[in-house]
């Protein structure tokens, strides 16, 4: 038998380390960096990471601390193989952007610039709806995996909580961005739809938006950030992208010569709209309103002011209130605002305006132009005359949103679009029905009376000309009287004799049925009459044999005899039982 060489084991324990540290195995133990490692594997490109710091300048001239949002790239590869300190950054994204060289200027975080693209999500702010706002993190997780279950949707790879609500994620293989694009934009609409009564925050949809990483804390709550969904890291697990593609959208996915099909068709009609219009002569005389760009955002920004007295009159934003309550919160008011405003305001204005707004809405000085620092910037790039590339086409760098887009950013309704009488902001119903009054207010404008005037006035006229025919005069001979057309009088008169049939006594052969009145219904129901007593009068009952009581049609009341009227409605059939009761009343005297 041989002996274990105990000194050369000890020789060897020797150069091993003291400590050897365990890999995670549960959700709560992750970091900023293991979180980052476990989203970003294998991802092309650079991760941003993001936090809000002190500028060097100290403070503002208002004494307000000057606070700068910075970002910061590393690649996967350097996060997997060496110990970065994230302490400093809270957020991180799903996409990754170009790695940039020693030296060069970092490209911005754009969607153009993306490289590649990790994950769906939906951010649900359920604190700010009354439905769910005492709900906890685990059953709000739990509702979304019981809708993922219901749709045949695949379950989300986990959830975290950062104290006021919940994101949660689903995971799949490194995509480039470009290429799926617009699929993984229009899931991200499926997604924010599904769960937008839970709370489903709008703005945070697109690839460029960050996220608070575990173990950060989020300054709003004081409550960290932890991952409630699941419990073991090992149970995270990764969707197929296509898979979800095709299980959550609702329309299959077109093939190369659709979609050439369908762009050649939408061009023949842009030629053919073209060509009709430049041979189309213009009318005489008929000038429309001067419409420009400043026009547009003006209409958006006094539509803008309108919806907001409408919802929360000159006071502002309430405290204590959900978002269920007035539509949207306090930054996403202010990004709105914002958005309009960098189209008709000069940067400085611009800048001016977002710390009044601020006031207004009752923001932070210091925390407003952070909140719409990408709005002011692109505002800026537009002063100094920059212009970018998008889709083939030289455009404006400022943002351009839809009214649909503020409809949907700032959950207007139907109701609110009539009530706070919006002109832009409003759906295809709205619209039609803005363009019907337009169109009315140009006539009135004119002199054309409405069409209730104009029939009454017909009918008068139908009716004087009815008597004039009657006594010998040609209907030529009226029209001429008046200064009409013939054509015109036709229907004047067609009119009246319609008016004339209709208010016209019952012919004389033909007499309307006389009411028969009870005289004491007492008597009828075999009730003494001294002393007055309460009773009930019986309906629907068949008459009785000796009974002088009949129930007939078009009977006339009276109040005298019951609250209901003086006879028995309608015919009694006898073979209705039970008899249906009345309201109890007084005999009368």
């Amino acid at each position: 038998m041989t002996l274990p060489n105990i000194a050369g084991a000890a020789h060897a324990a020797s150069y091993a380390p003291m400590f050897v540290l365990r890999a995670p195995e549960f959700c709560f133990e992750l970091q900023p960096l293991d979180y980052a490692r476990l989203v970003h594997k294998l991802c092309p490109g650079a991760v941003i990471f993001s936090g809000r710091f002190p500028s060097a300048k100290g403070k503002k001239a208002d004494g307000s601390p000057d606070i700068i949002w910075q970002d910061r790239r590393w690649s996967p590869g350097a996060l997997a193989n060496r110990q970065v300190d994230l302490a400093r950054f809270k957020f991180m994204s799903f996409a990754t952007w170009p790695i940039m060289k020693a030296g060069e200027r970092p490209l911005k975080k754009t969607l153009e610039n993306a490289v590649s693209v990790t994950a769906f999500w939906v951010d649900i702010d359920f604190h700010d709806v009354d439905e769910w706002k005492n709900a906890s993190p685990v059953t709000v997780v739990e509702a979304v995996r019981n809708i993922c279950a219901e749709r045949g949707w695949p379950r989300p790879s986990y959830a975290t909580h950062s104290g006021r609500g919940a994101l949660v994620v689903w995971l799949f293989q490194p995509q480039a961005a470009q290429l799926v694009m617009d699929r993984h934009r229009a899931v991200q609409q499926v997604l924010h739809e599904e769960f937008r009564a839970m709370g489903s925050d709008p703005s945070a949809r697109p690839l460029t938006k960050v996220f608070r990483m575990p173990r950060t804390y989020n300054e709003k709550s004081g409550v960290a950030v932890s991952i409630v969904y699941p419990d073991l890291i090992r149970e995270i697990e990764r969707v197929d992208f296509d898979e979800m593609c095709r299980t959550v959208l609702p329309f299959a996915r077109r093939t190369k010569a659709q979609r050439q099909a369908d762009a050649a068709e939408a061009k023949a009609k842009r030629e053919a709209a073209r060509e009709a219009l430049a041979a189309r002569k213009p009318r005489v005389g008929h000038y429309g309103a001067l419409l420009t760009g400043s026009t547009f955002w003006d209409t958006i920004r006094a539509d803008l002011e309108r919806l907001f007295l409408h919802r929360h009159g000159r006071k502002g934003i309430v405290d204590g209130k959900a978002r269920g309550d007035y539509g949207a919160g306090r930054h996403t008011w202010l990004l709105a605002m914002t958005y309009a405003a960098a189209w008709v305001l000069s940067p400085d204005e611009l800048d001016a305006f977002v710390l009044d707004t601020a006031d207004r809405l009752g923001i932070d000085r210091a925390e407003a132009p952070g909140k719409v620092c990408s709005v002011t910037s692109r505002a800026r790039e537009a002063a100094r005359g920059k212009r970018k590339t998008w889709k083939g086409f030289v455009v404006d760098p400022r943002y351009k949103c839809s009214p649909a887009s503020f409809v949907e950013l700032l959950n207007i309704t139907p109701m609110e679009m009539r009530r706070a009488n919006l002109r832009i902001l409003v759906d295809a119903a709205r619209r039609a029905e803005n363009a019907v009054g337009r169109v009315v207010a140009s006539r009135r404008a004119k002199g054309v009376k409405a069409r209730d005037a104009q029939q009454a006035h017909r009918l008068e006229v139908g009716k004087q000309a009815m008597e004039m025919v009657s006594e010998g005069m040609t209907v030529q001979a009226v029209a001429e009287l008046y200064g009409a057309s013939k054509r015109w009088l036709d229907n004047a008169l067609r009119d009246a004799r319609a008016v004339a049939g209709i208010t016209a006594a019952r012919p004389a052969g033909n007499p309307a049925p006389e009411p028969i009145v009870v005289a004491d219904v007492a008597d009828t129901l075999d009730i003494p009459t001294e002393p007055p007593v309460v009773h009930e009068v019986l309906r629907d009952i068949g008459p009785r044999e000796g009974g002088d009581v009949v129930a007939r049609l078009d009977l006339t009341y009276c109040r005298g005899v019951t609250t209901k009227g003086s006879t028995l409605l309608g015919p009694t059939p006898a073979a209705r039982l039970p008899a249906r009761r009345a309201l109890p009343c007084p005999v009368p005297a």
